[in-house]
């Protein structure tokens, strides 16, 4: 640092030097709080956003329920109202990808399976592709495909989940492909997929009579 003869030239180096920099300093300044209170702004944005469509969300299961123990139309019409608020003003939340995986399942027990692939094409379409949410639509997605008649909605439905991370649903994944496999008439590999999916069962020590019973169809038309 310079050395100055005397307090009057100190002053007038720090009167130049803030005359050169002063005007950057104030902006940056003024930037960083206003980062600041955007972020927050933002985060309250974000939470307010969250907690109106969990609202929502929690409303609509209640309808749900509702529906489905009194089908009226008044009660179906109430709940297709919260699924599509969620869907139409809070898109970005899991809570709205849930509402379209209900619309989905309302569709199916509707058999309305072409609904249904798009409620759940919806789905996929938006969020993490590796979230717990995207998982049940692939391979509930892959399910309705199968549900259609003609080998090529198999084909369509193993390349849904082909080369696909089902994290913790490895047994429905598994006996997913299994059903493809089998409307494949390829019965070694289906056999093989059921075999998987009841061993992650019996590892989580639970049961799926369907599946014994799929594999026991299995044993008994490979013997015959």
């Amino acid at each position: 640092m310079d050395v100055y003869r005397s307090e009057e030239e100190q002053v007038e180096a720090l009167k130049r030097w803030w005359q050169e920099n002063g005007k950057s300093i104030v902006i940056g300044i003024v930037l960083a709080a206003a980062a600041i209170f955007g972020w927050r702004a933002w985060q309250d944005h974000t939470r307010n956003i969250g907690e109106a469509a969990s609202n929502i969300y929690f409303d609509l299961l209640d309808a749900v329920a509702l529906s489905a123990e009194s089908p009226t139309e008044s009660n179906k019409a109430t709940a297709a109202h919260l699924i599509q608020k969620l869907k139409d003003e809070y898109q970005k939340t899991t809570y709205a990808q849930y509402a379209g995986l209900l619309a989905a399942k309302q569709a199916v027990l509707e058999g309305d399976l072409e609904l249904a692939e798009k409620e759940l094409e919806w789905v996929l379409a938006r969020g993490d592709k590796n979230s717990v949410v995207n998982v049940l639509a692939r391979l509930r997605l892959a399910r309705v495909i199968l549900a259609r008649p003609g080998e090529a909605d198999a084909e369509r439905a193993l390349a849904l989940i082909e080369n696909f991370d089902a994290g913790g649903h490895t047994a429905s994944y598994e006996e997913v492909k299994g059903d493809i496999y089998l409307r494949l008439n390829r019965q070694d590999e289906a056999r093989k997929a059921y075999a998987n999916a009841l061993s992650e069962i019996e590892r989580l020590g639970l049961q799926n009579p369907v599946l014994s019973m799929k594999i026991d169809d299995l044993a008994v038309a490979g013997g015959s």
